[in-house]
């Protein structure tokens, strides 16, 4: 049966490199019938891992199923975080803008009604739901574990920008939230919302534990509880994405970050460029695609929105355009040709 397709209002084709298809290297609009189609996909799920360089996973023997999916799948290779440290970056992916969170991961003072996600779907007759490990219960607004509380440290409020947002809702049921557990996460995929993030717990997502265990810990619990429905996704026209927040931030920088950035020691590069991991899987993405064009969280925001033609949230960040990184830039190069 063909799947369904969608053309974003739009949407810009960008440079043929590798495994993309040909088209323009600028933000010039083409014309209709040149607009590159996007697979509808009937479910996608988004998993935001913590603190990794690129090379900390891809090709790195500690996260096996994270390399299967991307031999399977595609990576991008030039994708990058906005800022240090992590809970900015789950605001520019959730709503393309960083709310003025701030640096230092402090939980919002008040809720936010700016344009999201999330409100997006749920405006256009679709659905989300974020599926937080060791959220305490449906709706919960807890501010999570205080600093230094080590062990115990599992459930993080940083992580799940949907709770912060007003224009969504907020109830004490799976019926009348977004907020939800990883526990009522369905064992029937077909009941997923139209869009799902997944944010496993602090010793799950790499960013807690002994230092050597975080790679393999993350890398296990993908396989355990995403792997049947990766299987399920490629012949149910759905996408699972595992992307990262931010790279090591080994320096200790505050603040956004430019992935032009070319001064300084290799350490301080990496830093300032925040270059992570992505890696797509699922129906319609082509087998082994690495793909070469800059993206950031925004980039992968804008394609969400193209496939399911939402308005668009927030802009780019101040700094990616030094990368020639455009903010309707989407990652039509992964997936293969659609039908019009």
């Amino acid at each position: 049966m063909p799947h369904r397709l969608a053309v974003a209002g739009l949407v810009f084709m960008l440079t043929a490199v590798g495994c993309r298809a040909a088209g323009l290297a600028t933000s010039e609009a083409v014309p209709s019938a040149s607009r590159p189609v996007l697979p509808r996909f009937d479910h996608i799920l988004v998993v935001l891992e913590e603190n990794k360089d690129f090379e900390d996973i891809v090709d790195n023997p500690a996260a096996p199923y994270l390399n299967r999916l991307a031999a399977e799948g595609a990576v991008l290779t030039r994708m990058y975080g906005e800022e240090h440290n992590s809970e900015g970056n789950y605001f520019w992916l959730f709503s393309g803008n960083n709310q003025n969170v701030g640096f230092n991961d402090d939980v919002p003072a008040g809720q936010f009604t700016a344009p999201n996600l999330g409100a997006a779907l749920i405006a256009n007759g679709l659905s989300f739901a974020g599926f937080a490990e060791a959220l305490p219960a449906i709706g919960s607004q807890d501010a999570g574990a205080p600093p230094g509380c080590g062990r115990d440290c599992v459930y993080a409020r940083k992580h799940v920008p949907w709770i912060s947002f007003a224009n969504l809702p907020n109830g004490t049921t799976a019926a009348s939230s977004v907020n939800l557990r990883f526990a009522d996460f369905p064992a029937d995929y077909a009941r997923l919302p139209t869009v799902g993030f997944v944010i496993p717990d602090q010793f799950h997502d790499m960013h807690s534990g002994p230092l050597d265990q975080r790679v393999p810990a993350g890398d296990r619990w993908l396989t355990e509880h995403l792997d049947r429905y990766v299987r399920w996704a490629k012949n149910h026209n759905s996408l699972l994405v595992v992307t990262f927040d931010e790279n090591q931030n080994r320096t200790g920088y505050t603040g956004l970050t430019d992935p032009a950035f070319a001064a300084g020691d290799e350490v301080t590069r990496r830093v300032m460029q925040n270059r992570i991991a992505t890696i797509i899987a699922g129906a319609h993405v082509k087998p082994g695609c690495r793909d070469p064009q800059p993206f950031t969280h925004i980039n992968l925001l804008r394609t969400i929105e193209a496939i399911y033609g939402l308005p668009r949230s927030g802009a780019q960040q101040p700094y990616a355009a030094r990368a020639g990184i455009a903010d309707d830039a989407v990652m039509t190069g992964v997936f293969e040709p659609a039908e019009r």
